[in-house]
């Protein structure tokens, strides 16, 4: 175990290529067989949100979340310390041969230099209370930043899943899955982002 300041992203050297059409899913179906999507590239909708250790893709109805890296092993703001679980990136073969991950390069283009500046502000928490009216300015006030987000599903096996789901919310930690402790059992490691939306605490989309 590792104590490092961004959420593990296993250096991706392989021969496999991205699939150029991604699975359209939800946070919610990934989740409940988060191993039907191993290794492979998805586009899917939620909220981020990042504690001093916890960085997690989420959606309103679905306990909990996956745990949400970005394609070049970076840290979002925020997050300032991990200690990164046991699961790996990669698949196997239906004749348990084990296969290379989904190369996933991160395109830090403008929908995803919005999605930062958002999730920057965000983590400092600055308050601002103007006219109710309108929405608050860009460098302050956010209070939850949704977006579309293209990357590749990692995930722990069937039978880990299953026995996590046997065990309660308040199960010992095993280090198996991934994220801080190995916590979550699915990871979007992301390429693209595309559809950001910022609300501030009232509910107000910001500029």
């Amino acid at each position: 175990m590792t104590l490092t300041a961004a959420p593990g992203v296993t250096a991706q050297n392989g021969p496999r290529t991205i699939e150029k059409k991604p699975i359209e899913t939800t946070v919610c179906a990934i989740m409940q067989n988060p191993a039907a999507f191993n290794n492979k590239l998805v586009r899917v909708r939620g909220f981020v949100s990042v504690t001093f250790e916890l960085s997690t893709l989420a959606v309103e109805g679905c306990f909990d979340g996956i745990w949400f890296a970005l394609g070049d092993g970076s840290g979002l703001p925020g997050l300032v310390a991990t200690v990164n679980g046991k699961g790996m990136p990669g698949g196997k073969t239906s004749k348990g041969t084990a296969t290379s991950p989904l190369r996933i390069k991160l395109v830090r283009d403008s929908n995803f230099e919005k999605f930062d500046h958002y999730m920057t502000v965000k983590s400092r928490a600055k308050p601002c209370l103007d006219d109710l009216t309108h929405p608050t300015p860009i460098d302050c006030g956010v209070d939850r930043v949704t977006a579309t987000f293209t990357g590749r599903i990692d995930s722990v096996s069937k039978s880990v899943h299953e026995a996590h789901l046997k065990q309660s919310t308040n199960r010992t930690v095993d280090f198996k899955g991934f994220g801080h402790m190995g916590m979550y059992d699915a990871q979007l490691v992301v390429q693209s982002v595309e559809d950001v939306v910022a609300v501030d605490v009232f509910g107000r989309n910001k500029p």
